[in-house]
């Protein structure tokens, strides 16, 4: 059983204990629980006769407070007597205007969930109250926040419940005091009091870590993080106190004192001695032991940016819809060494480039510790023409030059080891396809700021660079390849030529990573994970990446009092961020203890300890300031195309991995697919449109007009570039083309899609790239013989009928119903098989809306927020498409050609676009203007 010590406040610098005796009021002190968003809360009393159940919303966290349901029972607890269709009337101090889905009547209405709740117009003391028809016994009120897991915020943090007869005189008889209150941030911060705040921040946290999330200790199935969570607060001081004194002592330390001081902590828990004096006692004890860890001597200059958080709507959408707040700059926190123990208290701050105009980010040293690189955006050239520009300067802030210009954001630097500088882009001139903004992805210059190249082709945007160990770049992009949207968020490797971007972890995976740096001396990475809406702060993970890209198991959440996000929910405060290893086991990080961010140190084994923070702007982005070996020099692509708009793929054995579904034999064909990107459009002041509301209307296909039994066809243009032949033994070798985002289809003879990638692929010009197989697993060994295609020269793709061009559903598809099916289903037909080209008013031909809503054709669901997930062989696309099934079996002597069938079939394994392009939906061709085009 979990031991809870009593919970320090900080108040005005000083430390009270909050124990019984300090409690005013006849009603004694609850021990602190916890309030979750996503499950029914209970508050039991004795049971009393009653009418009126107010339920007083004394303080809460993250915004007004909000109900889902209030519920209330009696001593059976048979019946909600609180349900309005029992005859109950809710009612409340005040309801927050203008939000059809936040009202009184939704606190009794039955209905969980964001959609049908109550919002208080406050975030100070609010009540929520049921009325009973008649009086009766009761003995338990329940209450959730969102009981669908959407949203954590708003949350009670300390509420009463009271009774009345007669809504006049009201009686207490229970309250819930919870953990989630808020630790105050000290006045003044002396060191002191802000090391104190760290530890009663890390108490809190400690003391409600969720037991369902999957990477939880309960759940993981971590033993040593179980362990740890189990105990009490002085509990599990005491044990990573003696832990770190073993550890410590196997690297030649003298920790006899520390031995010592260890014991006696023992002996005075033994005796009964208040605990929360020793749990004080102790934590110090630790934290100075920590310091004199010598793995930390590279944390004695870091290198980092204070700046306000952005808060941004998305993970994506910093460069669009933040909170641009001037402030800050580029900063070194000078750490000394005090008899062989790094002294935080003691540091001093250097400003080497002051952000006090605009906003500082993203700073990084070149490997010789000389050169600076970061990103500014200055903010008195008004928001139109406010852009993040890439920075460099001396590492004694001499030497400042702006290394790129013009109408986009670039930012990340990233030192490469041939000299030259990677860093994330708008230069794609693309949108991000799931919502408004503009896409950025990974390209390199010189460092000069010369020679600007894309190093991804990726249509969505992309994250963090840096390099790893063997000269390859690290970094996160993301890619929804006919899959939800919310877990696509992937940890890639990719050489400093573009050359050979691979897949190194996440896929199939319910979270997203971000910022991610090998571990020295391990298989590791670290990284933060984070989620789809929102900043990018979250838990920090360890992934061993030798368990394989897909397998949820290899990560193990080492902050697991930070719980990680999911969907659009998102952290703002008790949360990390920026990972850097320092040494195998040591982590120097950005982390808010509570609301503010500040940089820590943290380990492995889960021990943290405050470095520095500042009460008016957070301190992020930080990275040890010294000279570190260069990586090496990755020689670059071998040309092996003629034409150098290409590259060429080979694939040992396509059987590999598809598993018995798919005979040996069947696979024909491989079509090679493009996702085709959103094009910016260029305004006439030079720069590009960088919103795009209303987004659905720009899609190309209109999800939000046409959806059906399996959700939302493709959002996203699609192409067929063409077919590659297979040979008898699997083995494939084919031309395709450089520069775009590709993947692949596994056809039978009759153009029946019997597997699909869904996941991106690409090629540099000139570059060759290989796989064993389809899915195959990534320790598979490649066939020794050589394979049948191997021994000619690769084939150029049989480009379709209808062009290698986005397609069009109106172009290719629908002159194939026109001849052989509307002569019987058209708007007359009583079945309402409409299959003719006729548009409505939303610009939609009515052969498309029949196929997708009566779900005549099978495609993966777009619809935000599905969690990705492997599809086997032969389950979805035209083999489980009904349209087939009837066509198949002989419709009234209609049999399609060659082409026609391919046209359809296409269609429905590109997951059914309607439009090649994402021109704005209302502006596209009326009814009328069809018909005068025709």
């Amino acid at each position: 059983m979990k031991r809870l010590a009593t919970v320090p406040v900080i108040l005005c610098g000083m430390a009270f204990c909050c124990t019984p005796d300090c409690v005013t009021a006849a009603v004694k002190e609850p021990k602190p629980r916890v309030v979750v968003a996503d499950r029914p809360n209970t508050i039991d009393f004795p049971a009393a006769r009653a009418r009126y159940v107010r339920f007083v919303i004394r303080s809460s966290v993250d915004g007004n407070p909000c109900l889902d349901e209030l519920e209330v029972y009696g001593p059976s607890g048979a019946q909600n007597l609180a349900l309005a269709t029992a005859g109950a009337r809710a009612s409340a101090s005040s309801c927050l205007s203008g939000y059809p889905i936040h009202q009184v009547a939704h606190l009794n209405d039955g209905r969980y969930g964001n959609d049908h709740s109550w919002i208080a117009a406050g975030n100070g003391e609010e009540w929520a109250q049921v009325e009973l028809p008649v009086a009766a016994d009761v003995s338990r009120v329940i209450f959730s926040r969102d009981r669908n897991g959407q949203y954590r915020d708003r949350l009670p943090a300390f509420v009463e419940i009271r009774l009345s007869t007669d809504g006049q005189k009201w009686t207490t008889v229970g309250e819930l005091r919870t953990t989630a209150a808020p630790v105050p941030f000290p006045d003044p911060p002396t060191w002191d009091a802000l090391e104190r705040y760290a530890f009663d921040c890390e108490q809190r946290t400690w003391d409600r870590i969720p037991q369902d999330d999957p990477l939880s200790p309960a759940r993981a199935g971590r033993p040593y993080w179980a362990e740890l969570a189990q105990l009490d607060a002085l509990g599990r001081v005491v044990r990573q106190f003696g832990d770190l004194v073993e550890r410590l002592a196997g690297k030649g330390l003298d920790v006899k004192a520390e031995r010592a001081e260890l014991a006696r902590f023992v002996r005075r828990h033994a005796a009964n001695e208040a605990e929360e004096p020793l749990l004080l006692d102790a934590r110090r004890a630790k934290r100075r032991l920590f310091f004199r860890d010598p793995a930390l001597s590279p944390l004695q200059r870091i290198l980092f940016v204070k700046r306000h958080p952005y808060t941004p709507s998305h993970n994506y959408s910093d460069i669009l819809d933040s909170a641009f707040k001037p402030g800050g700059g580029v900063c070194i926190l000078n750490i000394p060494l005090h008899d062989g123990r790094l002294d935080p208290a003691s540091a001093r701050l250097e400003t080497l480039f002051d952000a006090t105009h605009g906003i500082a980010r993203d700073a990084v040293a070149d490997f010789d510790a000389g050169r600076v690189y970061f990103a500014y955006r200055p903010s008195d050239r008004g928001e139109a023409n406010a852009y993040w520009h890439v920075m460099a300067m001396n590492a004694d802030g001499s030497g400042l030059r702006q290394l790129t210009d013009g109408p986009f954001h670039d930012y990340y630097p990233c030192p490469l080891p041939d000299g030259g500088l990677g860093f994330i882009s708008t230069r794609c001139r693309s949108r991000f396809l799931c919502w408004r903004p503009q896409a950025f992805v990974l390209f390199r210059m010189e460092a000069d700021g010369s020679r600007i190249t894309p190093l991804s082709h990726a249509n969505l945007s992309e994250w963090a660079p840096t390099v790893m160990s063997d000269g390859r770049i690290l970094w996160t992009r993301s890619e929804y390849l006919d899959k939800g949207a919310d877990f696509g968020h992937t940890l890639w490797a990719i050489r400093p030529d573009g050359a050979h971007p691979s897949l190194l972890y996440g896929n199939d995976t319910r979270n997203c990573y971000i910022n991610a740096h090998e571990v020295p001396g391990t298989g590791e990475l670290c990284c933060t994970l984070f989620s789809h809406g929102g900043d990018l702060n979250g838990p920090v993970g360890l992934v061993d990446v030798s368990h394989g890209p897909f397998r949820a198991g290899a990560i193990t959440n080492i902050t697991p009092d930070a719980p990680p996000h999911y969907h659009m929910d998102w952290a703002q405060k008790e949360c990390f961020r920026d990972p850097v290893p320092i040494s195998r086991d040591h982590i120097l990080v950005s982390h808010a203890p509570a609301e503010r961010f500040g940089l820590y140190v943290i380990d492995r084994f889960g021990n943290r300890e405050l470095l520095a923070i500042d009460p008016a702007i957070a301190s992020m982005c930080p990275t040890p300031l010294r000279a570190v070996p260069r990586p090496p020099k990755l020689s670059g692509v071998e040309v092996a195309a003629a034409d150098v708009t290409q590259g060429q793929f080979v694939v040992a054995d396509v059987y590999q991995g598809l598993g018995s579904a798919v005979k040996p034999g069947s696979v024909k064909y491989i079509r090679v697919c493009q996702e085709v990107r959103a094009e910016l459009e260029r305004l006439p002041d030079g720069r590009y449109r960088n919103d795009h509301e209303p987004f659905q209307d720009f899609y190309a296909a209109p999800t939000h007009k046409v959806t059906g039994p399996y959700g939302w066809p493709s959002f996203v243009a699609k192409a067929s570039l063409g077919l590659a032949p297979v040979e008898a033994d699997g083995s494939a070798s084919f031309f395709a083309p450089a520069g775009k985002v590709l993947y692949f289809e596994a056809l039978d003879a009759n153009l029946n899609e019997l597997q699909r990638m869904r996941s991106v692929v690409q090629l540099q010009a000139g570059e060759q790239r290989g796989c064993i197989g389809c899915h195959e697993h990534r320790a598979t060994a490649p066939p020794v013989k050589p394979s049948l295609a191997s021994r000619r020269v690769p084939s150029r793709l049989e480009v379709p009928s209808w062009g290698a061009e986005p397609f069009s559903y109106e172009k290719v598809v629908q002159p194939v119903w026109n001849a052989r099916c509307v002569s019987c289903h058209d708007s007359s037909d009583r079945r309402k098989l409409d299959l003719t080209g006729t548009l409505d008013a939303d610009r939609i031909p009515a052969s498309f809306r029949t196929l997708i809503t009566q779900g005549w054709v099978h495609y993966f669901d777009f619809t935000w927020g599905q969690e990705h997930h492997k599809a086997e062989p032969l389950t979805f696309g035209t083999v489980k498409s009904r349209l087939w099934t009837v066509l198949d079996a002989g419709h009234h002597g209609v049999t399609l050609d060659r082409d026609e069938m391919h046209r359809v079939k296409c269609w429905v394994d590109l997951n059914c676009p309607l439009w090649p392009d994402y021109l704005y939906r209302p502006t596209r061709p009326t009814v009328a203007e069809a018909s005068a085009a025709r």
